[in-house]
C-alpha cells in the first residue's frame, strides 16, 4: 500500500473548486468553532480523547481543517495533525489555526501514502485516527480503511455514507436531476441548489451551504457502505465499540444492529417526506484488541 494510492484525482480537481465545510472567510469559521464541541457531536470520544501532551491525533482526509482545528480548540494540549491533499483546503484551514493561535499541524499529502515518518510529531503511536465523510470519494474505501489498520491507532473514528440510509437523498435529486437535465450548467447548478435548501435549512453563510450541496449533490465520485460491510474488514483486529446507528448507546449485540441496517432506508424515505434534511450517513468508533 506505500506505493498505491486510491486517491481520485477528478475528487481532488472538484474540491479545488470549492472545498467541504469551507466558509466564507475565516472569521465564519472561527465562529463555528467557538460555538460547537466535538464530545457534543460525537458522544463516544468522551472516553477517548485525554487532554494530555501525550495524546495523538491524525485526522485524514481533514479537507478545511474543521474537525482538526475543532480539537485542539477544545483540547490544549493534545496534538493532532490533518492531512488532505487540497492545498487549498488546507491553507484556509491553517489561516483559522494561526488566527487561534492552536497546535493543529497540517499536512498536504494523499491519505494512502502517509507514514509516521511524515507526522510532526513522529511517533509509533497514534490514539485516535479520524476519518469522516473521506473515503467513500475515494477508488476504494476499503482500501482506506486498511490504510487506518495500517497505521495501528488505539482508536479510530470513521464516518461513510450508509447504503440504505443514502439511498433515499440520493433517490429524491435523481428526480430533480432528470427534471433540470435541458438547462445550461449554471441554471441546473442553480434550480438543484433551490431544491437543497429546501432540505438543508441550517443557518449557515452562503459559501458554507454551497459547499455542503455540492459535495453532496453534485460530488463526481461516491461510494455507500454498512456495517456489516466494513466489520468483516476491520474484524478480528479492532472491535467495533459505538455507532451512531444506534445513537452511539451502548452496543449489546453487533449482529443484532447489522440486522436493522435496512430499516435506515425508511427512516431516510420519511425524512425526506418531511422536508427534513438527512444525508444517510454514520460513525462508528473501533478500539484496537
Amino acid at each position: 500500500m506505500k506505493n498505491t494510492t486510491h486517491a481520485n484525482m477528478d475528487v481532488l480537481e472538484f474540491y479545488k473548486k470549492l472545498p467541504f465545510n469551507i466558509y466564507s472567510d475565516k472569521d465564519y469559521a472561527i465562529k463555528s468553532l467557538k460555538s460547537n464541541n466535538p464530545i457534543k457531536i460525537y458522544p463516544p470520544l468522551a472516553d477517548v480523547i485525554k487532554d494530555e501532551k501525550n495524546f495523538y491525533v491524525l485526522d485524514l482526509g481533514c479537507g478545511a481543517g474543521w474537525f482538526a482545528n475543532l480539537l485542539s480548540y477544545n483540547f490544549k494540549n493534545i496534538n493532532v495533525c490533518g492531512v488532505d491533499f487540497n492545498p487549498i483546503a488546507i491553507n484556509f484551514a491553517n489561516e483559522v489555526k494561526k488566527e487561534l493561535n492552536l497546535k493543529t499541524n497540517f499536512l498536504i499529502k494523499d491519505l494512502f501514502k502517509i507514514n509516521f515518518k511524515d507526522l510532526n510529531f513522529y511517533t509509533n503511536e497514534i490514539d485516535l485516527i479520524s476519518s469522516l465523510g473521506v473515503l467513500h470519494h475515494t477508488n476504494s474505501c476499503q482500501e482506506g480503511i486498511k490504510k487506518i489498520i495500517e497505521l495501528r491507532p488505539k482508536f479510530f473514528l470513521l464516518g461513510l455514507y450508509h447504503k440504505y440510509g443514502r439511498k433515499p437523498f440520493l433517490d429524491y435529486f435523481k428526480e430533480f436531476k432528470t427534471k433540470y437535465h435541458h438547462l445550461n450548467n449554471q441554471e441546473y447548478e442553480d434550480s438543484l441548489f433551490n431544491e437543497y435548501k429546501k432540505l438543508d435549512r441550517r443557518s449557515l453563510d452562503d459559501i458554507h451551504l454551497k459547499s455542503w450541496f455540492k459535495d453532496q449533490v453534485l460530488h463526481p465520485l461516491e461510494s455507500q457502505h454498512t456495517l456489516s460491510e466494513i466489520s468483516s474488514i476491520i474484524l478480528p483486529t479492532y472491535e467495533i465499540i459505538s455507532t451512531s446507528i444506534n445513537k452511539f448507546n451502548k452496543i449489546k449485540s453487533l449482529s443484532e444492529i447489522i440486522s436493522k441496517e435496512k430499516e435506515l432506508y425508511e427512516y431516510g424515505v420519511n425524512q425526506i417526506k418531511k422536508k427534513i434534511y438527512f444525508p444517510g450517513f454514520f460513525v462508528i468508533l473501533a478500539i484496537r484488541k
